[in-house]
């Protein structure tokens, strides 16, 4: 998990994100996430520096788009 400020980040506009069948948030290297004070689960772009939408990362891309180069979740080293 990286250690920002994440949860006073904006949410993406809905036209930054575009519906797409593969190139989507949860399998680009940019996408992570992280959790609020109350341990809620946020959904982050670093690129952007902006939240994703719950449901957007399994659905959306956007043109920043880059392939997951690690097999495994980094957090779980």
């Amino acid at each position: 998990m990286i250690k920002v400020n994440s949860s006073k980040w904006e949410y993406l506009k809905e036209s930054t994100l575009k519906r797409k069948r593969t190139k989507i948030c949860i399998t680009c290297n940019h996408f992570r996430y992280s959790t609020t004070e109350t341990f809620a689960t946020i959904l982050i772009c670093p690129k952007y520096e902006k939240r994703i939408p719950d449901g957007d990362h399994l659905l959306k891309g956007c043109e920043y788009w880059q392939k997951n180069s690690t097999i495994f979740s980094p957090e779980a080293s």
